[in-house]
């Protein structure tokens, strides 16, 4: 039987989301695990639907990063890229892990070029209050620190190398 993890997936002001899913791992570090996901809205870069419906995700949760990161894969297993949350760094306990999204968004194509997403949100949540200024400027920080680090050419994290669609999704249950 597959371990599984509740994450408390909050959304300010006042949104909380709560996902179970399988656990593949967890060190000190970080945590991984799956999902099936269908956005809202689908992401579509350059007449390509890199993120939509019936998706999968490998979602990486870093003990004290200031993100998370999706490494995406299409309903055929085909890989589209890294689906990057600013978050503020986990908090957990037990089998729950809490993370507060701060509503800037990077999507990273598999060759490592970048697009930020939901600046228009994160503009929003400012103005309305919802998000204070140090937290704010924390996460522009967070943004920018990730971005260099794609530039960089250190990209993903060493335990995004060792996951992928073949060693989670192929010959198990979970698709």
């Amino acid at each position: 039987m597959t371990k599984k993890i509740d994450l408390i997936y909050k959304r300010l002001p006042d949104n909380i989301n709560h996902f179970e899913q399988p656990l593949l791992y967890e060190d000190q570090s970080v945590i991984v695990t799956t999902q099936q996901i269908t956005p809202s809205t689908p992401i579509v870069i350059e007449d390509i639907t890199v993120l939509g419906p019936n998706f999968w995700a490998i979602w990486f949760i870093f003990a004290k990063r200031w993100y998370d990161l999706g490494k995406i894969y299409n309903p055929q297993g085909e890989f589209t890229g890294y689906y990057c949350d600013i978050i503020k760094p986990m908090q957990k306990s037990g089998t729950q892990i809490e993370i507060t999204d701060l509503f800037l968004d990077l999507w990273v194509t598999p060759e490592l070029s970048y697009q930020i997403l939901d600046r228009d949100e994160f503009v929003s949540a400012r103005q309305n209050g919802w998000i204070k200024p140090k937290l704010a400027n924390q996460a522009e920080q967070a943004l920018n620190q990730l971005i260099d680090t794609i530039e960089s050419t250190h990209f993903p994290p060493a335990p995004v190398k060792l996951f992928n669609w073949d060693n989670i999704f192929k010959d198990t249950n979970l698709v």
